[in-house]
């Protein structure tokens, strides 16, 4: 079955069945999404490594900011 069918066949269901579909498409495509609402800690390996990119790519406008 073509991508074409397979819209065909969804625009043809129930209002409802589309939005079950419409959720397992979204979920399947960005898994890692946060519902609303939803936070996600960072593990601290993974908030150094990212903070120390960030001062090393940004050193002078820290050192500026600091004057």
């Amino acid at each position: 079955m073509s991508a074409i069918e397979v819209i065909q066949e969804v625009q043809a269901l129930p209002l409802e069945d589309q939005e079950r579909i419409l959720n397992f498409l979204q979920e399947k495509l960005h898994p890692y999404k946060l519902a609303e609402g939803e936070v996600k800690y960072a593990v601290d390996a993974d908030f150094k490594k990212a903070a120390d990119k960030v001062f090393r790519e940004n050193d002078n406008l820290f050192r500026r900011l600091a004057q």
